[in-house]
């Protein structure tokens, strides 16, 4: 395939994703939505443990030196290293996969046959970030349904939700509420959206690196208009 081909593929790709954003918002700004919507999802962690999430981000453990490193399904110390700043997108997936299938599956599990599948790469020994499209296909053999949307507003996440369905969404890392990352960054973390609530105006999250100190791992609740200052905007509807 030649290089005008391939700008072809990728300028029809754009249009066809954004007339699918476009289907969806619609549907969503148009549809009547529940006031309040709470799914009732476990919480995984993308490090060891819960409270290990604080304590590697702030540098007061070493990754590949956390004792229970086995408990991700990593392979080894030096593997689980390499994944624990990198799977929050696994730790949604395996949220999601146990609350809309009932699987039990590890982060580093997942995230092995995720890479296997294209849905990582190894960049000069660096892991990737999580790539959506083909996330898509992988997910679907656990019979979950996924649809990306490069444009998805808070109404179109509170419209899925509405719809017994979650949303994995990019968030800037900040939105645990330590910074790790520019405050302007677009992206760079991805979380799981498990309900909302029009009257107190809350959008509700399970975030795989958020600290037990500060409960912002399981349910944790934050305002619209601070969820906003963090999102980027993006994100895989995913149903059952």
């Amino acid at each position: 395939m030649g290089a005008k081909d391939r700008i072809c593929m990728k300028l029809a790709r754009r249009v066809t994703q954004e007339i699918k954003n476009a289907q969806y918002e619609l549907a969503a700004h148009t549809s009547k939505l529940k006031r309040r919507v709470e799914h009732d999802v476990p919480f995984v962690c993308q490090f060891a443990r819960p409270e290990h999430a604080e304590l590697s981000l702030r540098g007061e453990l070493e990754t590949v030196n956390d004792p229970h490193w086995k408990d991700t399904g990593a392979l080894s110390p030096a593997r689980y290293a390499d994944w624990a700043f990198t799977m929050c997108g696994m730790a949604s997936a395996a949220m999601a996969l146990s609350h809309l299938k009932g699987i039990e599956k590890l982060p580093a599990e997942l995230a092995e046959e995720a890479m296997r599948h294209g849905v990582y790469a190894d960049e000069a020994g660096i892991i990737s970030g999580m790539k959506y499209r083909e996330f898509v296909p992988w997910i679907r053999k656990y019979g979950i349904k996924a649809e990306v949307y490069s444009r998805l507003s808070l109404q179109g996440i509170r419209y899925a939700l509405s719809n017994g369905k979650l949303v994995i969404v990019s968030v800037n890392p900040n939105i645990r509420g330590y910074d790790t990352a520019p405050r302007g960054q677009k992206g760079g973390h991805l979380i799981l959206v498990t309900g909302y609530d029009l009257e107190a105006g809350t959008i509700h999250i399970n975030n795989p690196s958020g600290f037990t100190s500060t409960n912002t791992q399981r349910n944790h609740r934050l305002s619209n208009k601070e969820f906003d200052r963090y999102y980027a905007g993006r994100g895989i509807v995913l149903s059952g």
